[in-house]
């Protein structure tokens, strides 16, 4: 069975539970997603000795030496962490499986570890995304609530995925596309029961997190006039989009399936973090989540040259990481080689076609390649028209790409980044067994 299974509420007394716990939720998803932010920006403006500004200009301005020694650092510091860590804890594989196969349960404590160990290797340079700490922060905290609720697995699963929507929605602040995340991504539904409640927990969560973070979206662009040439380039684009996802979403499960265990964790992530630092010393592109890097591609400043290089190393050094036995998110480095791959056929396009701005095609294209990676075509467009705060101008472009990019990748593979290593005994998250039932299996098939 599927997670989404029918909520039953015993009483009214039940179900105002089940809201207190909602908000309860939402407000802890807000601050542990902000107290997370200034870890991540403490450490890096220690670690590559800036102090303000993008975290992309603070690494190519540090010395390329630098960049190396930090990634060596890192690579120890994360291997002792999280061998540690596994010593302590029984790891299975995920904030998916969590939901759709342990019926949510997640120990907190040692969840939040993990989290704070995420979110210190991501500031030091690794290329996995930042939204995987305040995911699990929040469904943690869900986790913990539902304990003391008493909740059912149903409601348990519903809050968790919840609580993880909430996390990205306030590191992000994106309230719609967090909430749709958990449901549509985590869930696989988007009933109206599960609606509302998804909504509130990003709503609050978002809002308690501009007590530390800015109240605006992440990436700052002006607004792109949609043309002719775009929603061609699109239909185009769209497909190609939905082949180069499965391809993606195949080399990451493989790298999960083949992760190391023991105390070869430890000898594999120092490899694996000086080899990445290495290759920065020529594309300090390469290092972090990609965040500043979609910024640079949707306003049209790279060249040809390096986005046709980063296309291929960045999802690479993405993969390897995952090979050495790193967890992390996988939302901005998707979004990040979406962008790369947009910006790529955009300057292809506009040789045959030209009129319309190179950053316009990025976001196309990393709405696409959104669409068809987590297999959840509406999170994705509301998730770019939230992060950029101007998507809405290309919404019919945007549609268009992420149905070819759906249709596509569907029809080659229907599993997601997420729900590939439900197959693939990917990312090690801790979760604990569920005392009495157990989980449900999910039918083989992706959500959404």
């Amino acid at each position: 069975m599927q997670p989404n299974v029918p909520l039953v509420w015993g009483s009214s007394r039940e179900l105002v539970r089940f809201w207190l716990l909602v908000a309860v939720t939402g407000i802890g998803a807000g601050i542990g997603a902000a107290v997370l932010m200034e870890i991540l920006h403490g450490v890096q403006h220690l670690a590559y000795g800036y102090h303000a500004g993008l975290f992309q200009r603070g690494v190519q301005a540090a010395p390329p030496l630098r960049r190396v020694v930090v990634m060596a650092i890192a690579g120890v510091l994360a291997g002792l962490a999280w061998l540690t860590l596994r010593r302590f804890t029984h790891l299975s594989t995920g904030l998916s499986e969590a939901i759709w196969e342990k019926d949510g349960a997640l120990p907190f404590f040692f969840t939040i570890v993990n989290a704070v160990i995420q979110i210190g290797t991501v500031a030091l340079g690794a290329t996995l995304g930042r939204e995987g700490a305040p995911k699990e922060t929040g469904a943690a905290i869900a986790s913990k609530l539902s304990d003391v609720g008493r909740l059912t697995p149903a409601q348990r699963r519903l809050l968790v995925a919840c609580g993880a929507g909430a996390g990205m929605a306030a590191v992000y602040n994106v309230p719609l596309g967090g909430a749709l995340f958990g449901l549509e991504v985590l869930l696989g539904t988007l009933t109206l029961p599960m609606v509302l409640p998804a909504l509130a927990t990003a709503g609050i969560a978002t809002g308690v997190s501009w007590i530390l973070l800015p109240d605006q979206p992440t990436y700052h662009l002006p607004t792109y006039a949609v043309s002719l040439t775009q929603v061609v380039a699109a239909i185009v684009c769209g497909p190609l989009a939905g082949v180069l996802a499965v391809g993606y979403i195949r080399l990451f499960a493989w790298s999960k399936e083949h992760r190391p265990g023991g105390w070869q964790l430890l000898m594999s992530l120092a490899v694996v973090f000086v080899a990445v630092g290495c290759v920065s010393v020529e594309y300090p592109e390469i290092l972090g989540n990609g965040k500043d890097l979609a910024q640079f591609l949707f306003l049209g400043q790279l060249g040809l040259p390096l986005v046709a290089v980063l296309l291929v190393i960045r999802p690479l050094a993405t993969g390897t990481f995952l090979r050495g036995g790193a967890v992390g998110g996988l939302f901005t480095p998707t979004l990040a080689f979406g962008a790369l791959f947009g910006a790529l056929f955009g300057h292809a396009w506009t040789l045959l076609w030209p009129g319309a701005p190179l950053g316009s095609y990025a976001i196309i294209g990393a709405t696409a390649m959104l669409a068809a990676a987590m297999q959840a075509p509406l999170a994705s467009l509301a998730l770019v028209i939230e992060l950029t705060g101007t998507g809405g101008s290309l919404l019919v472009p945007l549609v268009l790409a992420v149905i070819g990019a759906m249709l596509v990748s569907r029809a080659l593979d229907d599993r997601s980044i997420y729900t590939a290593p439900l197959r693939h005994f990917g990312e090690p998250t801790i979760v604990r067994h569920p005392g009495g039932s157990g989980g449900e299996k999910p039918r083989d098939v992706a959500p959404g």
